[in-house]
């Protein structure tokens, strides 16, 4: 690419930024608000006896599976073999990131803006509105894990994992910035390159509403992660040694 195209790529990887961050904070608030209390429902056990509750929550349930299967088809085809060929054939090698950041950040605005609650059957239900104890819990709860997530994410690099780096290097004519990092970090990248399967199922799973939408969500959401993260024995054990450098490295402050 010219350095005109290249800048303007920078431009948008910067845009991209921005509007993840966005649609990072709207899922922040579409998954971790606690959710009203549904008085007309029926206990998932007890479908058979109340066959009209399950017939309203077909609708909601196939959209909301549509829109995650289109969330993971994305996820999962973006970053395949083939469409890298592509981008690179093209002369976009340094806006697949981009790219990449942009169309799962628009999936993900689509699935929040567009998500059809199902609570007329639930699994479980917990007013924690009426208890300043199970509230403060459902809160704190959520908060340590967006924390964790949040961390891992500055720690894998930010501006790289949303593709503002990648941009950047290209316009200096520099080598792609995992180029730079250790032979063991960048087997780790190429298993896991987003932080915190644990606190992500928690998030999902830790609600106090679990109505059949949000099972659906937190069952697709954790299979997916579970079937794409592949970690081996090297992973662990490179993770080990740099926490115990970084161990070594605080006592010696």
């Amino acid at each position: 690419m010219t350095s005109i195209a290249k800048s303007i790529v920078l431009l948008a990887s910067l845009a991209t930024f921005a509007y993840s961050l966005y649609v990072v904070g709207r899922l922040m608030m579409f998954l971790s608000t606690p959710r009203s209390i549904s008085k007309a429902h029926t206990w998932i056990f007890n479908l058979l006896d109340n066959k009209s509750r399950l017939q309203t929550a077909y609708g909601p349930v196939v959209f909301d599976t549509l829109y995650l299967i289109g969330f993971i088809f994305q996820h999962s085809f973006l970053k395949s073999a083939v469409v890298k060929k592509l981008l690179a054939k093209l002369g976009l090698s340094g806006a697949e990131r981009t790219i990449y950041s942009l169309t799962s950040s628009l999936c993900l605005h689509y699935l929040i803006v567009n998500w059809l609650p199902a609570q007329s059957i639930v699994l479980w239900q917990i007013d924690v509105e009426q208890s300043a104890p199970l509230w403060w819990t459902f809160v704190i709860t959520h908060g340590i894990c967006w924390v964790v997530i949040f961390g891992g994410s500055l720690v894998m690099d930010l501006p790289e994992l949303l593709g503002v780096k990648q941009a950047y290097y290209d316009l200096k004519a520099y080598g792609p910035p995992i180029s730079y990092k250790s032979g063991e970090l960048r087997n780790l990248y190429a298993h896991v390159r987003h932080p915190s399967f644990v606190g992500l199922s928690v998030i999902l799973f830790a609600t106090n509403v679990m109505s059949v939408d949000r099972l659906v969500m937190a069952l697709l959401l954790t299979t997916y992660m579970y079937l794409a993260w592949s970690t081996d024995q090297k992973d662990v054990a490179y993770q080990k040694i740099q926490l115990q450098r970084k161990k070594l490295e605080l006592k010696a402050q």
